[in-house]
């Protein structure tokens, strides 16, 4: 924690416990965040903790807005930025730039709902989760859509992950 005024450790989304599903998080690569965001100037893919949040939201809409401002919402995979000194290392809760702990929570409640599937479709046949929407206060808003693995053929990750999530 930054200071007490920042978001703590137990509001990381690696403590959150959930009873696992036949569905799991759609796993996206940093190749596949990269390869995104190169192409889609008014799309952006931002991995927050480890999962992969549409951010669009405050790039388009006029009525949200970053606090921080847009250079640094666009900034956040950077390794500069993130807690961990590596890309996509962004996290709401530690480093020096963790956020507010409503932040924080809002968050880890949204991850913890995308990761229970609320809202989750009823098809059998969809394989992974659908997409988590966070709102946050009077900001806006972002959409948990996966998770960030290390290369697909080792999407095996999430399955671990889940695994850990439940344990």
């Amino acid at each position: 924690v930054v200071s007490a005024d920042h978001g703590s450790e137990e509001l990381n989304p690696r403590h959150i416990s959930v009873q696992a599903t036949k569905k799991t998080p759609r796993p996206f690569t940093s190749a596949d965040i990269h390869e995104h965001n190169k192409k889609n100037k008014e799309h952006f893919l931002a991995v927050i903790d480890g999962f992969v949040c549409d951010c669009t939201d405050f790039v388009t809409n006029e009525k949200s807005h970053h606090p921080g401002g847009i250079k640094k919402l666009l900034s956040s995979n950077n390794a500069r930025i993130g807690a961990t000194g590596t890309d996509f290392g962004f996290s709401f809760t530690r480093g020096r730039n963790a956020h507010f702990p409503t932040t924080a929570r809002s968050f880890h409640e949204g991850v913890k709902a995308y990761l229970e599937g609320k809202g989750d479709s009823k098809s059998d046949n969809v394989k992974h989760l659908v997409p988590q929407k966070v709102q946050f206060e009077t900001y806006g808003n972002i959409v948990i859509i996966g998770q960030l693995v290390v290369d697909k053929e080792q999407s095996s990750v999430l399955t671990s992950t889940r695994k850990t999530l439940n344990s």
